[in-house]
């Protein structure tokens, strides 16, 4: 029997790379499409390097190519974000929302005819709440892909391909847990915060996307998944008490 094939757009780093060890650990053919190179050696992941900003127009041979060498795929997973400084608002639409439309326009038909078939994008919770950290472009893009994600559940439905998004606020990643981790005042606000009691990490994050993708989601489409310990689910009131 032949691995399943996983294609990750945004996977070489942080959540993205966390999400494809976790593939891989199942022994998918993993293929990961980013603008960096891989951080990391795995006999199961391959690297394919495209700049979604400046050569967006190349998308459709990369992808050829991917399906070419690793087969058709069984999910397809979106964890890219624009993060220059140049031109914010068109290249975040550019690289989160366009590119997302057409690579799964190109790859509808690229999906393994047999077993399950899962789509599945990365979100966030200021897509419907304000971080004052990120720029607007982020909020709407963010908003935007909620919307997309319904979209595209209803309409590829028939086609036996389930659409799903995963949402989150702060996300303890590789690169970023020994700044969490030495800053224990943080620590302690997110204790208090949070109804579990502790931060969310890109394994949270990558435990829920493969669920999405495995036959126990078989039934689940369309859906916004929030994993962030509960802390979206408290009125504001609240989390001021908690702050006392």
């Amino acid at each position: 029997m032949k691995n399943k094939h996983t294609l990750i757009i945004g996977g070489t780093k942080g959540i993205g790379l966390e999400v494809a060890k976790s593939f891989s650990r199942e022994k998918h053919t993993v293929s990961v499409l980013g603008r960096s190179p891989l951080t990391t050696k795995n006999k199961y992941i391959s690297c394919w390097n495209l700049d979604l900003v400046n050569n967006i127009k190349n998308v459709s041979k990369v992808l050829d190519k991917i399906i070419e060498k690793n087969g058709k795929i069984s999910n397809l997973i979106f964890l890219q974000r624009y993060r220059g400084k140049e031109s914010v608002w068109d290249n975040e639409i550019k690289v989160s929302l366009t590119s997302t439309k057409l690579i799964i326009e190109n790859l509808i038909d690229k999906f393994d005819e047999t077993g399950d078939k899962s789509i599945v994008i990365m979100g966030s919770l200021a897509s419907s709440l304000i971080a004052e950290e990120q720029p607007l472009s982020y909020h709407v893009v963010k908003s935007a892909l909620n919307q997309m994600v319904r979209y595209f559940a209803v309409n590829l439905g028939p086609k036996g391909i389930r659409v799903n998004c995963v949402s989150a606020g702060s996300v303890i990643k590789e690169e970023s847990k020994k700044y969490y981790l030495s800053n224990k005042q943080l620590q302690s606000l997110y204790k208090k915060i949070t109804p579990l009691g502790r931060m969310c990490t890109s394994k949270d994050i990558a435990n829920t996307i493969y669920f999405l993708c495995s036959s126990n989601a078989s039934f689940i489409t369309g859906q916004n998944i929030a994993v962030d310990g509960g802390v979206s689910l408290q009125m504001h009131e609240s989390l001021a008490r908690k702050l006392k």
